[in-house]
């Protein structure tokens, strides 16, 4: 989106504490060419446009607001200008410059600037970031990769059965570490922009639990629970008991773990960072912390029976109320419950489902009670309706009375 405006130090003030989901850009109105782009991060970054010699339309980057002022930015604008009406060429001049100076390899630009950066200012860890999926182009320099690279790559892995909607994922990863390498002027343009989404089901089948398939898993949990007690018995001075017993509760955080996730359907990772500061027994609800969530949205969900007793009897039984509800070994934070999850689905005989599908059966069953779609996206925490409307087919009547008025 491009705006026109006087580009004065308030209006930058004003542009940089703008909340905004796009990018957008504000052309001067006194100088011709001279730009002030905003971009999602919050990064903004001034620029001249200019006609060079051959007739091209070019961008030259000025550099970063704050770093440069108003002031100082339009008197570099204006130098510039006055090379482009001498017959020069700023951009060429600086794509000559950069030459003599390579650019870095793809992979050497992920590893030792990229992910260090991304890991400081996002809560996805650096080994679930897709990177390797572009190994073969690790060698190449970042403004050699090429869209036909990633076509060739996509059609590839779709014959090997990546599905259009995890390939869209990974190259919009790749696509983004692009856009920061413009917007700390290591290339000068995206080279895969053009590179479109796929067609993607985006309401495709949700896999849930089957009313048996969920009283498997608790029994399951159960079994697995008297199974820890027996091996671990607990000595009480008098005699050796079951810990069970002496507890009254879980063996460990595997059991707790899964029923708070089927009771509130927090993301795997909301549920590792959960603070005991963050459950208000007395309100009755879980706060997500905006730091802790994918969406960066602080959340509230209220607690029904199932979760209350669980945090309640977690709390009484680790004899803690503060710090983290799950804490890891050596007070470390969880990352995840892989092994044991892996163990329980083959116990309980159930395939095809993961973890995060705990969320989905969660959203399930809201959705086949009657609960509305948006109450829906507010529990979740989905930022856009479009991720709950693949829960909209088990609405109980929420197609049958639409149709229903024909009858009439």
């Amino acid at each position: 989106m491009d705006y026109k405006h006087k580009l004065t130090p308030a209006h930058a003030t004003k542009m940089s504490k703008q909340q905004t989901d796009k990018h957008f850009e504000v052309t001067d109105t006194v100088m011709a060419g001279f730009k002030l782009k905003r971009y999602i991060s919050g990064t903004m970054t001034f620029s001249l446009m200019y006609t060079a010699p051959d007739g091209r339309r070019l961008r030259y980057t000025i550099g970063n607001y704050p770093a440069l002022s108003i002031p100082a930015a339009r008197k570099v604008a204006e130098k510039l200008y006055a090379e482009v009406k001498l017959g020069g060429d700023p951009q060429r001049e600086k794509q000559t410059a950069r030459n003599i100076k390579p650019v870095a390899k793809l992979g050497n630009f992920i590893t030792d600037t990229y992910l260090p950066w991304f890991t400081t200012h996002n809560k996805t860890p650096k080994n679930r970031m897709p990177f390797n999926q572009f190994k073969h182009l690790f060698d190449k320099r970042l403004d050699r990769v090429t869209a036909w690279d990633i076509e060739k790559w996509r059609s590839k892995r779709h014959k090997d059965g990546l599905s259009a909607s995890t390939s869209n994922r990974y190259i919009g990863t790749l696509k983004a570490m692009f856009n920061r390498a413009v917007e700390w002027e290591v290339i000068d343009a995206n080279p895969i922009a053009k590179v479109k989404k796929q067609k993607s089901d985006s309401r495709a089948i949700v896999r849930y639990l089957t009313p048996d398939e969920e009283e498997r898993l608790r029994a399951t949990l159960r079994s697995r629970d008297r199974r820890l007690a027996k091996s671990n018995p607990f000595y009480d001075g008098k005699q050796f008991v079951r810990l069970e017993a002496i507890l009254g509760g879980y063996q460990d955080h595997v059991h707790p773990m899964i029923l708070l996730l089927i009771n509130t359907g927090m993301r795997r990772g909301e549920m590792f960072n959960l603070r005991w500061q963050d459950v208000d027994f007395t309100n009755k609800r879980i706060t997500v912390v905006g730091n802790t969530s994918k969406t960066g949205q602080t959340r509230y969900i209220p607690l029904n029976v199932g979760a209350f007793d669980v945090l309640q009897t977690w709390q009484r039984q680790t004899k803690r109320n503060a710090g983290s509800v799950f804490v890891g070994k050596h007070g470390k934070r969880f990352t995840n419950i892989d092994k044991a999850w892996k163990v329980l689905l083959r116990d309980a005989k159930i395939s095809d489902f993961r973890l995060h599908d705990l969320r989905h059966h969660f959203a399930s069953r809201l959705v086949s009670a009657g609960v509305d779609l948006n109450s829906v996206r507010e529990l979740l925490g989905h930022s856009d309706i479009k991720m709950t409307l693949r829960y909209a087919h088990l609405a109980p009547a929420h197609l049958s009375d639409a149709v229903a008025v024909l009858n009439r």
